[in-house]
């Protein structure tokens, strides 16, 4: 009995710490996604804390992988929000002084929840993204009209992805 009773305790503050800790990293995200907000510029400071913000949600996401305990569902939205932001700073040109490694990571960083549909690459997500779309509710309000307007996506990339849109309509609707 003394052993449950000590296990047990020990238990609760080995969770205690696990959410002091994310505490602290949902922390950093939090404020560096605000400074990005506030940034009049829209530039190298807000595309700094960006990256901050992604690193802390990559943190957040690693914790939470690591223990069967943690539970973020949150963690997809704050995702989301993370990656529209990014796309509107590269619409804002916030990116134009980026060397091409830079451009491209930043690209492969904030398009990735694109390659979530079947028929979306790394290629067409980078695409669609520099077209102001970064997530799948976006690419999915876009309707056919809104895809055909889309310049570099071939005949079969936009059959693909409709057929994709299509398919994944119902689970979608059941979100």
């Amino acid at each position: 009995m003394h052993d449950d009773l000590t296990r047990e305790l020990a238990e609760r503050e080995f969770r205690h710490a696990i959410a002091l800790e994310l505490r602290e990293m949902a922390r950093r995200a939090r404020r560096a996604l605000l400074i990005a907000l506030a940034s009049d510029t829209h530039g190298e400071d807000a595309l700094a804390e960006l990256e901050q913000a992604d690193r802390a949600l990559a943190e957040l996401d690693a914790l939470a992988a690591r223990h069967a305990f943690v539970a973020l569902p949150m963690l997809g939205d704050v995702r989301r929000g993370v990656d529209r932001l990014a796309c509107q700073l590269y619409q804002d040109g916030a990116c134009d002084s980026l060397d091409e490694d830079a451009h491209e990571a930043f690209l492969n960083r904030h398009a990735r929840g694109l390659t979530a549909l079947d028929g979306i690459g790394p290629v067409t997500a980078r695409r669609l993204f520099a077209h102001g779309i970064s997530d799948l509710d976006q690419l999915r309000a876009l309707g056919p009209e809104g895809l055909d307007a889309i310049t570099g996506l071939n005949a079969a990339t936009l059959a693909r992805i409709r057929a994709s849109l299509a398919a994944d309509a119902p689970a979608a609707d059941a979100k």
